[in-house]
């Protein structure tokens, strides 16, 4: 299509940028020696605490996620509609404010003061309790489509209902779990507020107390890129695991649901119940609760300010550069840009961070924050670039082979066909993502926090400054702020699965 050249030139700026990013900050991570103080010991440490959290994570997701994605799916219980959109709520809080929920919670009982903080299988369980609607809405999306036909086939063959979970569904949503379990994984090795009131010292701990404490870039260079090559060797194996094949009962099944008996029904409602109940209804009445008794403690409308700012702008390019990127490699046999264009978002926002202090520091000696919130903005833009160009590919490889041959009509003129064809097939995904990428930017915690300005502060880096004094408290009201936020996307997003 000769009419979309001019967007694929317009990638190469994005693409040769991205690139220099990268491969300066990989070839300075590897040629700069360690300093003393950053042990091997320490890194091996830092290292195993990773994977191990990653691994509990990982696990505690599924065991969650992949019962009550079948449970509210194909059988029909008491509460299930309701429970198929609440069982997602709690994605709406960000890892960091679930920690101090629970740590802050625990340290109010006695007999549980302390428990949790320093127990990194506890602390596993604490950030699945907020991860696990990542694997729920995947794996309810791939049941919906094949999930109870395939259960009364299996039936039908005299398959018991444990044969059938067992041997037919769990296999069919291994595409799901991974995609899922990913999701989970790359928050977890992203997240800095959350493991730090966890106690748990991570790769990304190692970076902000490197960073924070000696000042010392290059050896936050070191250990961001361990990180890095972590997070692209997650990647890659769930790439080479991921069953990219398109499921011959794609699209909205009508089936009937299975009718189970009564014990099994109230079992299945019980067990809904609770992981409603532990995972949205609890946290968000312990916020209240601490909000409440600081009532005169308003959230500063700056703070409101600033957040919004911060997501509206980064929103807004993202939307522009994502439409350009998409348009560039749609129908192209190179997919070169778009790879490198959706890297961002498997790269914690930490290494992001630091890529950019290094590349800046290397090419212009100087730090990038001395260009204010414009560096911030930029490590931002790069990691959530990724939901909207995905959303926008998606909408463009969906297009009819009838609407495309209509852009044969406009084909002198790029304007007309993109206003005519193209953004009218885009813009449903394009308002989606604009809403990802403004609630996530708003979230972002590790990036805010090394390259906001002095004096500059968001809703998540306020957060940070009240958890790591133990103001739990003080805390509350602008992590309530942030979950009302996130609670409109996450229900759009299970909408968009139920429709699908």
């Amino acid at each position: 299509m000769q009419h979309l050249r001019l967007f694929k030139i317009l990638s190469y700026p994005w693409l040769i940028f991205i690139s220099i990013i990268f491969i300066t900050f990989i070839f300075l991570g590897f040629s700069q020696p360690l300093n003393e103080y950053v042990t091997s010991s320490l890194i091996i440490k830092m290292t195993s605490n990773t994977l191990l959290l990653c691994i509990l994570v990982a696990i505690f997701t599924i065991l969650i996620a992949v019962p009550c994605s079948i449970f509210v799916t194909m059988f029909d219980f008491y509460g299930r509609k309701f429970f198929s959109w609440a069982l997602c709520l709690s994605l709406a809080f960000p890892i960091y404010v679930y920690a101090f929920i629970f740590v802050g919670a625990a340290e109010e009982v006695s007999f549980i003061s302390g428990s949790i903080r320093e127990n990194i299988v506890l602390s596993g369980l604490v950030m699945s309790l907020g991860l696990y609607p990542y694997t729920f809405l995947l794996c309810k999306a791939q049941l919906r489509k094949t999930g109870v036909s395939i259960f009364k086939a299996s039936k039908s063959l005299g398959k018991n209902n444990f044969q059938t979970i067992y041997l037919i569904l769990l296999p069919s949503l291994k595409p799901a779990i991974i995609a899922g379990t990913v999701l989970c994984v790359f928050e977890t090795i992203s997240d800095f507020g959350g493991v730090a009131t966890l106690g748990v010292n991570t790769l990304t701990v190692g970076i902000f107390n490197i960073w924070f404490g000696y000042q010392d870039l290059i050896s936050g260079a070191k250990i961001s890129l361990m990180l890095f090559f972590l997070a692209m060797i997650i990647l890659y194996i769930s790439k080479l695991n991921s069953d990219t094949r398109k499921s011959s009962g794609a699209g909205k099944a009508n089936h009937s649901l299975i009718k189970p008996n009564k014990i099994f029904n109230f079992l299945i409602a019980l067990f809904c119940s609770l992981v409603f109940v532990i995972t949205f209804v609890i946290p968000l009445m312990q916020l209240i609760a601490w909000s409440s008794e600081n009532i005169k403690n308003n959230i500063p409308l700056e703070l409101i300010l600033n957040s919004f700012l911060i997501g509206f702008i980064v929103a807004l390019a993202a939307s522009v550069i994502a439409i350009i990127l998409s348009l560039g490699s749609f129908k192209s046999s190179n997919r070169l840009i778009f790879d490198l264009s959706t890297i961002g978002y498997a790269i914690p926002g930490s290494v992001l961070a630091v890529s950019l202090l290094l590349v800046f520091s290397f090419y212009f000696g100087l730090s990038i924050t001395v260009f204010g919130i414009w560096g911030l903005f930029l490590c931002l833009l790069i990691r959530f670039i990724t939901p909207l160009i995905r959303y926008l590919d998606a909408a463009l490889s969906s297009m009819t082979e009838e609407t495309l041959s209509a852009t044969r009509i406009y084909s002198k003129s790029l304007l007309k066909t993109f206003r005519s064809i193209y953004f009218p097939a885009l813009y449903p995904s394009l308002l989606l993502g604009f809403l990802v990428v403004f609630i996530e930017v708003i979230k972002e915690q590790p990036a805010t926090l090394l390259l906001r300005p002095v004096g500059f502060d968001t809703l998540s880096s306020k957060i940070y400054n009240f958890t790591s004094e133990g103001q739990w408290e003080l805390a509350a009201t602008p992590s309530i702020a942030i979950i009302l936020l996130s609670l409109i996307l996450v229900l759009i997003l299970n909408n968009r699965v139920d429709n699908e």
